[in-house]
């Protein structure tokens, strides 16, 4: 993904000015504690293309991009980075640097901010490993100290210039730990991390927030019954890969099992770490809702959760379903409201009043909307981001 744009300073790029290597393979175990899919992911892997502007990962595929020197093992939350994932040596060597007080809760991408709290380690074969955007006061060792492959060196963090809690890992000379087809010279070799291109979920759940991307990325609790004062309902999904073309859809079913809203659109974009999420105003009437999610025309989630008996009589339901085809939004609704479409900065850019029925609105133009909402009478009616 496109999250990250690592600064590379003279200072770490000095130690390797004009040294030779003393071997070509040094062996390497995984840099970061857990499991593969369940507590971390590789998001973007070594750009193996050396030319400016155009990139490949060493599979020769897209999980990289232009000048990236690292590999990104992501977690999936920053509720899982409180939770404490290690940091570890990827093989025997010598601590000579590091940095460890600055913040670590960064969801900013800062180029300036560059590693963050990082560690560094040679290695007897000629060789340096780097552990950046580590968490602040947690590094266990000091410059001179001897690790051992597998040795914790400190916990993962988001400091630096960093979007997410993750491991930033570097193998210099500029390499790519991962195994694959573009690579072109003897390099060390972590050969037990699959290479993934097939669509799996990460991350998925309903709140009862309606949430903005920074909250889904502490990863909200999750909603089992809607309470008397809650007043939306969101799914939400973090998945990898996503292309651009694929369809995203997600329907929500009354507990009667009819339809109550769906919004079908594409990606509109290309990535390793999507997130998608869409929400609607909390429903009144009693029992087990149900919420499905398709990416590419195949379901890939269930979700359900219970609303209990009102203790009043409820207003009428709105029912309503929305489309986005090219730059129209379709919408078919039960009531009066108003449609309002904001920027990625949250401005609001248009609103447009909307009677009962269909209708079919063009999307403003100029700076292109991102984020659309409906409201009645000041009250909310659903929510969704417009990913073109």
């Amino acid at each position: 993904m496109s999250l990250y744009k690592w600064l590379i300073v003279a200072l770490v790029l000095a130690p390797f000015v004009g040294q030779q290597a003393k071997a070509q393979v040094l062996p390497l175990v995984i840099p970061i504690e857990g499991i593969e899919g369940v507590d971390w992911t590789i998001v973007n892997r070594v750009d193996a293309d050396a030319r400016l502007g155009k990139t490949a990962d060493t599979y020769c595929g897209w999980q990289t991009y232009d000048q990236h020197r690292g590999t990104d093992f992501v977690l999936r939350s920053f509720r899982q980075m409180d939770s404490g994932v290690w940091v570890r040596a990827a093989a025997r060597g010598v601590v000579t640097a590091v940095v460890d007080s600055l913040p670590d809760r960064n969801k900013r991408s800062i180029v300036e901010q560059g590693f963050g709290n990082y560690i560094a380690v040679e290695h007897a074969e000629g060789f340096f490993t780097y552990y950046a955007h580590n968490r602040r006061s947690s590094a266990r060792v000091r410059v001179g100290d001897t690790v051992g492959a597998g040795e914790r060196l400190a916990l993962v963090g988001s400091s630096g210039n960093s979007e997410d809690p993750h491991l930033h890992f570097e193998v210099w000379r500029i390499v790519d730990p991962l195994d694959g087809a573009c690579r072109s010279l003897p390099m060390p070799v972590l050969r037990d991390v699959a290479y993934h291109t097939t669509y799996r979920m990460l991350a998925s759940g309903l709140t009862s927030a309606a949430p903005a991307l920074d909250s889904l990325r502490e990863e909200p609790p999750l909603l089992d019954t809607l309470g008397r004062l809650d007043t939306a309902v969101t799914y939400w999904a973090l998945q990898q890969p996503v292309d651009a073309t694929d369809s995203v859809a997600v329907v929500w079913f009354a507990p009667d099992g009819t339809e109550w809203f769906s919004f079908r659109t594409v990606a509109g974009l290309q990535s390793n770490y999507f997130y998608w999420w869409s929400w609607i105003r909390a429903p009144t009437i009693a029992g087990t809702w149900n919420v499905r999610y398709a990416v590419g025309g195949i379901e890939r989630d269930r979700r359900s959760f219970v609303i209990p008996i009102p203790t009043s009589v409820a207003p009428p339901p709105i029912r309503s379903s929305v489309r986005l085809l090219g730059d129209v939004l379709r919408i078919s609704a039960d009531t009066d409201h108003v449609i309002e479409f904001f920027d990625a900065a949250g401005r609001l850019l248009s609103s447009q009043a909307v009677s009962a029925g269909e209708a079919a609105i063009v999307l403003p133009s100029g700076i292109g909307p991102t984020f659309a909402r409906a409201r009645r009478a000041g009250v909310l009616l659903w929510s969704l981001p417009l990913l073109r």
